[in-house]
């Protein structure tokens, strides 16, 4: 139990951290602010979503192996995107190629867990995308909020936002 709660607070609050992040993201994008004025330093940008996701990634992990929560349907989904994008990420994070494939990526994973969040919500059909687990069931639920198809999003949404400045940065003329 104490491990649980341990886990649980920790990742809430690396999720509302992420949060906030992906804000200052949104703010950045929208208002054409520079803030790596330095080429060298803006090239540091891409090893940030490389270590979201392989957190993330190893958050899923400690969910379902250390903890013993059984991943639903949506959450191999969710899965099957974050894993080869948090190795794909260190390979872009490094060779400065093909930042815009793991922005489509991040981006796909961001739908799938916006659907997760719908169907736990009580939105689509109210049944279960899988027998033996419900795609409705709410494993943690931090702050009445923060459940895991959430702490995905918020991971693929900061990824996303984090992509998108660096190739936005590097074509626009930013004060």
């Amino acid at each position: 139990m104490r491990t649980l709660i341990f886990f649980n607070t920790l990742f809430g609050f690396f999720t509302i951290i992420a949060m906030i992040i992906s804000i200052v993201f949104l703010y950045l994008i929208f208002s054409k602010k520079k803030i790596f004025y330095i080429e060298q330093f803006r090239d540091y940008l891409l090893f940030f979503p490389a270590s979201v996701a392989a957190f993330s990634m190893t958050g899923s992990l400690i969910y379902s192996e250390i903890i013993g929560f059984i991943p639903c349907d949506y959450c191999w989904y969710q899965r099957y995107v974050m894993y080869p994008l948090s190795a794909f990420l260190i390979y872009v994070a490094v060779t400065k190629k093909y930042v815009r494939i793991a922005t489509f990526f991040a981006g796909a994973g961001s739908l799938i867990s916006i659907r997760h969040i719908y169907l736990q919500s009580g939105g689509g059909l109210g049944g279960t995308c899988a027998v033996d687990v419900p795609c409705t069931l709410k494993y943690v639920e931090i702050f009445n909020f923060i459940s895991i198809p959430v702490m995905a999003l918020t991971a693929f949404f900061t990824i996303f936002l984090s992509l998108m400045y660096y190739e936005l940065s590097k074509k626009v003329e930013y004060e």
